[in-house]
């Protein structure tokens, strides 16, 4: 077979299961890969797989605990999950004439009974192939979380790899099925998953930061007045994504491999100019077909693979890939191309563009000086595996925005977290600034942010080119998202490294929201944030948008406000256009990145840290950091810090600490730290110690807040920092009198009547006399839109 290099190299040992927990006889193969996991195959012939899959690529697990009885008829195997029980030999499905099923597994404690071919009816799903022109919800593929515990996949089509990374074709007569059988324990299920398919790769860390990507066809000169115009407005940018219009022509694809030399004679030089900015540069291509007078490199190309005409990209045709790679992939990589968006969006056949997307991610290995990303869409094999999923060209309107946050927290149900969507909508619709800042607003608090739309001057993703008000709130959120980064990509690595998914929904603790539109759109943004997205207009009356928010158990945060607010209950919450429902659970850490307007684009591991800590009981958050863009923390090139928070009322610590093995160079040899409490008072009962010597601080309230910052600080330092005094925490209870004064205050009505409404709605007057009072304002002068939003109000009040 062909070898395209050892990138591509497979270790088959490892998709082979112990021979232990192997039941075999002449037609069938029982593998008990671990306590939740079962694979069942079916040969009429006796033959079965070993290699790897595009699906399964690890099948050597711990030995999972066992117990097992067989006669000649019939095995039993049970672990503390479930029993299998099988008719040995026998097909696992039965037929009109035989309708017995000779394969069921039960579910320990349970009357639930799975077998081949089960519905599965109570699986929640996972996700999609795209977006594209879905009007209301999609129809989505199965996914690994089932309100029933248990959830198969139909591995015997799935492409094999062999030794040296080709593809072969599964035998399709085969049944290769696994059973994922976990009762209530889907953590277990998602860590065993991982197993058997690979963990996500680590992205690099300039992809948390903000993107550009409208679809136009820029020059260089262009390019440079965006990235002017985003320093000059003080907003953060991070990655320069070229859309298909910076391209060449060809009858294939639409796209060459080169870009435009009109406008862009020189992509290193491009490159040169956004790397001044910390700016890095991607590229939209589709891997169709190569045309022979059109690519620079098509010489090349011809040479290794003895042809001289155009023709199509066939990936079944190795020494064609490898050469496409070789040739054209490569040294357009190597011009200053630092990842690849692909969008072969052949919906007639998945499986082809999946394969390339294979070779494509695998090719970018061999360079460990350059860690490789690539985003595409979601094929429908294992969407974790090769980046960022693309979710399409989404259509601007309120009903796409409203899809997105179930979107983002459903596809965690098979292990994804890395999708990128077009915030504010690629094309059509209305360009409207509340929706334009509800959609930034989500996205800097989903996984990739990428402001994104078609071409045409009117579709406005340029902050600058909105009303003040507008651009001032974008303004605040696309500079927030760049201070998240720390947070970020420390999630980032959890997610890579034991498989932590970045959203979570809140269905997974309380399963009935999950059917509830209100709260179903909410999620957990990593360990410490909680999401409640907003999707509706806002009531233009009161100029707010009406909210309403379930919040787990515990104690939450405003992360914005700080308020408090008592969880496991519902919430009506009002909302200004600058405000966004996201909350910290108590004790949260949340490190953030302190932007400096001189290197305003810079995603590297910042010099100048903030920590923010929320009160209420001790925690612990590891703040990862690496060199961010290169492979090289795979050997051992990261550096994790320890930050620990020990909470007593009035009297409480914070100590950052480096983690033993660790690798100094990634990070700055000194920091500057700000450690803001949240709600906090001031106090002078304060001590800062970096290995046990004093250092030098200042301390200060900034609103509720209570900080303390200390500069130039050895980052292999253990530093500790010390806070005591009388009555310092504030109790900022949320109380809705608060919201209601608030709204009462904005409206352009007489103040006299303001007064008035004030002693209606908070007397102690039943809902009904309330409702009275309110309506016989008008007799002096409350205009009835007024009259009708107060009624509303006195419903929500009803409510709690």
């Amino acid at each position: 077979m062909f070898d395209f290099g050892p990138q591509f190299h497979v270790d088959v040992n490892k998709s082979k299961t112990a021979p232990s927990h192997v039941f075999m006889g002449r037609k069938y193969r029982i593998s008990i890969l671990s306590d939740v996991l079962i694979r069942f195959e079916y040969s009429d012939t006796g033959s079965f797989n070993d290699y790897p899959t595009f699906f399964a690529s690890n099948r050597s697990f711990s030995t999972p605990k066992i117990t097992f009885k067989e006669d000649d008829n019939v095995l039993i195997i049970s672990t503390q999950y479930f029993q299998v029980q099988y008719m040995k030999d026998k097909p696992f499905i039965g037929s009109k004439f035989a309708p017995d099923q000779y394969l069921k597994v039960a579910m320990t404690g349970t009357d639930k009974v799975w077998y081949i071919n089960h519905p599965e009816v109570r699986n929640l799903k996972g996700t999609f192939y795209s977006l594209d022109n879905v009007k209301g919800e999609a129809d989505l593929d199965k996914g690994l979380f089932s309100l029933d515990g248990f959830v198969s996949f139909d591995d015997s089509r799935t492409p094999v790899i062999d030794e040296n990374g080709n593809i072969v074709a599964p035998n399709y007569k085969n049944i290769d099925t696994y059973l994922f059988i976990y009762n209530k324990d889907f953590g277990t299920a998602l860590r065993d998953y991982f197993k058997l398919t690979g963990l996500p790769p680590l992205i690099p860390r300039y992809a948390l930061g903000v993107w550009w990507n409208k679809n136009e066809a820029y020059n260089i000169s262009e390019i440079e007045s965006i990235v002017n115009n985003f320093k000059r407005s003080e907003i953060p940018f991070s990655v320069m994504l070229l859309g298909e219009y910076e391209r060449t022509r060809n009858k294939y694809s639409n796209l060459s491999y080169s870009l435009n030399k009109v406008g862009i004679p020189s992509t290193e030089n491009l490159s040169k100019i956004l790397k001044k900015d910390h700016i890095y540069l991607g590229c939209n291509i589709k891997t169709d077909g190569i045309l022979s007078n059109e690519e620079e490199n098509f010489g090349e190309f011809s040479k290794l693979y003895g042809n001289n005409q155009s023709l199509p990209i066939n990936v079944y045709d190795s020494k064609l890939v490898d050469s496409f790679l070789k040739a054209i992939i490569n040294p357009f990589l190597n011009k200053g191309i630092d990842f690849l968006f692909i969008d072969d969006s052949n919906k007639k056949n998945y499986l082809r563009d999946y394969i390339m997307n294979y070779y494509l991610y695998n090719n970018m290995t061999a360079n460990k000086l350059k860690r490789n990303l690539l985003v595409s869409r979601n094929f429908g094999y294992v969407g974790h595996k090769f980046g960022i999923l693309y979710s399409g060209k989404l259509h601007v309107s309120w009903k796409t925005l409203r899809s997105l946050p179930f979107y983002n927290a459903n596809s965690s149900n098979i292990g994804i977290s890395w999708w990128t969507h077009d915030i504010g909508g690629f094309e059509g619709g209305t360009e409207d600034g509340e929706l334009y800042m509800r959609w930034v607003q989500l996205g800097v608090y989903s996984p990739i942010l990428r402001l994104s739309s078609t071409f045409g001057k009117y579709y406005k993703r340029e902050p600058w080119k909105w009303d003040a008000e507008t651009f001032k709130v974008v303004h605040d959120y696309l500079r927030l998202r760049h201070r998240l980064i720390p947070y970020l990509y420390s999630e980032a690595y959890k997610y890579s490294t034991y498989g932590a998914t970045l959203i979570q929904p809140l269905y997974y603790k309380y399963p009935e929201t999950y059917d509830e539109k209100s709260y179903r759109n909410e999620y957990y943004f990593g360990t410490e944030l909680f999401v409640s997205p907003i999707v509706e207009l806002k009531d233009s009356v009161m100029n707010r948008v009406v909210h309403q928010v379930f919040l787990p158990n515990g104690i939450w945060y405003d992360f914005k406000t700080g308020k408090k607010f008592p969880g496991g209950r519902r919430y009506v919450t009002f909302y200004k256009d600058e405000d966004y429902p996201v909350y910290a659970k108590t004790g949260a850490i949340i490190p953030m990145a302190i932007l400096d307007n001189e290197n305003l684009n810079d995603t590297s591991n910042p010099t100048k840290l903030e920590i923010q800590i929320f009160p209420g009981r001790s925690n612990t958050y590891k703040l990862y950091e690496d060199d961010g863009v290169t492979s090289m923390y795979k050997e051992g090139f990261g550096f994790t810090t320890e930050i620990n928070y020990y909470y007593k009322e009035n009297d409480f610590s914070v100590s950052i600490e480096p983690m033993d093995g660790g690798n100094v160079s990634v990070v700055p040899e000194k920091r500057s730290y700000r450690i803001r409490f949240r709600n906090t008072k001031y106090t002078n009962g304060v001590q800062v110690f970096a290995d046990e010597i004093n250092v030098p601080f200042e301390s200060y309230v900034d609103d509720t807040d209570f900080v303390v910052d200390f500069k130039d600080v050895k980052t292999t330092s253990k530093i500790y920092v010390h806070c005591k005094g009388s009555n310092i925490e504030i109790d900022a209870v949320r109380v809705i009198n608060e919201d209601l004064q608030g709204i009462i205050s904005d409206l352009k009505i007489p103040t006299s009547l303001k007064e008035e409404i004030d002693k209606t709605l908070f007397s102690d007057l039943p809902i009904n006399k309330k409702r009275i009072a309110i309506r016989r304002l008008s007799r002096k002068g409350l205009d009835s839109i007024f009259i009708k939003m107060f009624l509303k109000l006195l419903e929500y009040i009803a409510e709690l």
